[in-house]
């Protein structure tokens, strides 16, 4: 018998080298169907491969599956990752020759990494060898493109792949045509039909790209294992391990975020029905695993990521003693803006989440936003460092950025308002004297006393300057999250 690895190359880049949102889509559908479309086309060669390793009432048994019809049988699936146990060395190549035909007649471009090693008694360590194996095979292996183009061929820009359609004036390659193939097999699966324009508001074409991804996932996957080395032990921890994340990070969270929006909705219904508003919706990119990424509209980003991490913190850890933690980026852009710059932007604030939770052991849960206000020329860390640097208090700990969302409430009092908090935020920019002048102008509106009790709750400096990096934060912010008294 031999224990294969098979893993996607690149999928980030695969699923937006493109800035069209079908084809987003599309991409995203078509890595979720891989390995299920490999086992249908070895099924098609008559090789039966057992793909029921969710089915918890059918553990896994070596034995059994010696003593089986069956060539292969899925060990588990999680993380983009595939584990198969073959019979035989012959059966893992050809089934390898067959899947490479596929992913060039379905996908064009999908890359896959493959490795194998020789099954033992002790899943711990071939998992190990695997990897290895894996890692040799991804840096030595050789990556060159599907089609080496003549000189006359005409090419698509951003990918250099050669054109192969001009239907309807539009210039399309054969992965581009696959990727509206898939999209279109979505849009009848799940009724997904809306542009990027249905999603935003009457008068506001806003919209953010929230990215949230899972901390320090390796670790608690290694934890899982912790012990065990025999197939059964690890098989069926590993298996357990998989389902559970996509149920924990993935399933509750987004139940919870569709009722976030229907409470909305609800609340808002006379404006819906009137015309004056639109529904509140949210489109899916990417959920599995431990990763989200959606489209939703812009004022209504702040209530989905704290939705989403009020559910995370209800479900049983994972991993025993590692807190379930995530860290969420937000990229708030015009519609018409490219998508995938955008979303580099909501996974630079996740990654910049994560620099920071890493600081204590990955158990914090992180928030960071970023306005798109026009042409995205830079990348998130120039764009701090040039523009913000100093100014800003982001990224927030989920616990932080309740207490900023209460910073905004305050300021959202008619009696400070609008024009009052850009002052702020232009004060801020200008120096601390400027700064300090305007506060003592605010304090003299403040008839309720909210904000002069806000002000002087930050006692010692530390406190004033965190205090006035949320201010700066709020005002960049304001139009999109204010709320009501």
């Amino acid at each position: 018998m031999v224990t294969a690895l098979y893993d996607c190359r690149s999928k980030q880049e695969y699923i937006y080298r493109t800035n069209k949102i079908r084809e987003i889509s599309g991409a995203s559908t078509i890595l979720t169907k891989i390995y299920d479309w490999m086992i249908d086309e070895a099924e098609k060669h008559a090789i039966q491969i057992d793909r029921t390793w969710k089915d918890r009432e059918n553990p896994f048994d070596k034995e059994a599956f010696a003593a089986s019809g069956d060539d292969g049988i899925v060990i588990y699936e999680g993380g983009g990752n595939l584990f198969v146990l073959y019979k035989d060395r012959e059966t893992y190549v050809k089934v390898n020759r067959i899947f490479t035909r596929m992913l060039l007649e379905r996908t064009y471009s999908v890359s896959i990494i493959t490795a194998c090693v020789e099954t033992t008694d002790n899943f711990a360590e071939d998992r190990k060898k695997l990897y290895r194996q894996k890692a040799l095979a991804k840096n030595t292996g050789t990556y060159s493109a599907v089609c080496n183009v003549l000189p006359f061929t005409q090419l698509e820009r951003m990918t250099m792949m050669p054109i192969v359609s001009k239907a309807g004036g539009k210039q399309r390659t054969q992965e581009i045509l696959h990727k509206r193939d898939a999209f279109r097999e979505l849009c009848v699966d799940t009724e997904q039909k809306e542009l990027l324009d249905d999603l935003t508001d009457v008068d506001d074409s806003l919209l953010a790209v929230i990215y949230i991804d899972g901390n320090d996932m390796g670790n608690k996957i290694k934890a899982c294992t912790e012990g065990k080395e025999q197939y059964p032990d690890c098989v069926e921890a590993l298996r357990s391990f998989s389902l559970r994340t996509d149920e924990i990070f993935v399933k509750k969270p987004l139940e919870a975020i569709e009722r976030c929006l229907r409470q909305k909705n609800e609340n808002e219904s006379d404006l819906i029905k009137a015309g004056n508003r639109k529904e509140h919706k949210y489109r899916k990119i990417i959920g599995g695993g431990d990763e989200i990424t959606i489209i939703c509209r812009a004022e209504d980003a702040a209530d989905i990521v704290h939705a989403y991490f009020e559910e995370l913190a209800k479900m049983q850890e994972l991993a025993p003693g590692k807190p379930n933690a995530s860290c969420a980026g937000i990229a708030i852009f015009h519609s018409h803006a490219p998508f995938a710059d955008v979303y580099e932007i909501a996974e630079a604030c996740c990654e910049s989440g994560k620099k920071r939770t890493r600081e204590s052991g990955s158990t914090v849960s992180y928030i960071d936003f970023h306005y798109c206000h026009s042409g995205i020329t830079n990348e998130l860390d120039v764009l701090r460092e040039t523009q913000e640097k100093d100014l800003t208090a982001r990224p927030y700990s989920v616990e932080k950025f309740a207490e900023f969302r209460k910073l905004i409430r305050v300021l959202s009092h008619p009696c400070i308002g609008r024009s009052n908090v850009k002052s702020l935020g232009e004060a801020i920019i200008q120096g601390e004297a400027a700064y300090l002048l305007e506060l003592e102008r605010l304090r003299a509106r403040d008839t309720e006393g909210g904000f002069t009790r806000l002000i002087d709750s930050a006692a010692s400096d530390e406190e004033k300057k965190d205090l006035k990096q949320q201010i700066y934060d709020a005002s960049v912010i304001f139009d999109l999250w204010k709320e009501d008294e």
